[in-house]
């Protein structure tokens, strides 16, 4: 079956197609340059107008058929999806958006080998946020601490020179979430519980944010030897978390307490 994304590129060739012979015989019965020059803005105009709609559209299917599956913990299933549309992509944007995609995608399997893979291919500048906040996952699997650190150093530099609100707004959630992260790992706990407490009665965030929350703080809660506590948000993760490695952690916790 031919992909949304293939029929809307033949709708766009088809629109150019109209385009070239509306042309012709708009020049057929125009043939001076005022005539060209209105028939080349005209159609410049159209084409622009398709591009941005199609390209809408095309946003709008990815966000509900692929980004979902991630925001609904199906991991694999995304990461298939993923590899579907964009595996043949040859340009340096897309390779770089393709590697992104993935990295995110592993970082919530728990397969830091090909996270820190695919995140070796992300070269584009747009996507250096998502860069340093899976290099920072990565660093903090192998308890390399002080990589991690130089990882939130780049995007406290990356925060600091940029003047995109909405780029700006996604840094400082990678900020804050490396920096409790870190601080759970280093054993200081102050402020980590309010954070992730915080973070979960946020009424606006997808179930894999929901997620992963619950389960970090459940390890604040156990590290603070409130296991009682920690055991509701390990049955959700257990129970919500699809097969993401929230899930898998958390059974595993279930699994020595019963």
């Amino acid at each position: 079956m031919v992909s949304l994304y293939k029929r809307l590129l033949i709708v766009y060739f088809f629109v150019a197609v109209l385009c070239m012979i509306g042309g012709g015989i708009f020049l057929n019965h125009f043939r001076n340059t005022s005539g060209l020059v209105v028939y080349l803005i005209t159609m410049i105009a159209i084409l622009y107008v398709t591009i941005s709609i199609l390209s809408g559209i095309a946003k709008k299917r990815f966000k509900n058929e692929v980004l979902s599956l991630f925001d609904n913990c199906c991991a694999n299933a995304y990461i298939e999806e993923v590899k579907r549309l964009l595996s043949k992509k040859r340009s340096r944007r897309f390779v770089s958006m393709y590697a992104c995609l993935l990295s995110v995608g592993y970082d919530v399997l728990g397969d830091y080998r090909l996270l820190y893979e695919s995140c070796l291919k992300i070269k584009d500048k747009s996507y250096m946020p998502y860069y340093h906040r899976r290099m920072f996952t990565y660093f903090l699997s192998i308890k390399d601490l002080a990589k991690a650190k130089e990882e939130i150093e780049e995007l406290n530099a990356l925060a600091a020179f940029s003047k995109n609100k909405a780029e700006l707004e996604v840094i400082n959630c990678f900020l804050n979430d490396c920096n409790n992260a870190l601080k759970f790992h280093l054993g200081n706990l102050d402020g980590v519980e309010e954070y992730y407490t915080q973070m979960l009665n946020k009424g606006d965030i997808p179930l894999i944010s929901r997620v992963s929350y619950a389960y970090s703080l459940s390890e604040v809660l156990i590290a603070k030897n409130r296991k009682e506590e920690a055991k509701d948000h390990l049955i959700f993760a257990s129970s919500r978390g699809g097969d993401t490695k929230y899930k898998t952690s958390a059974d595993k916790l279930l699994e020595m307490w019963s």
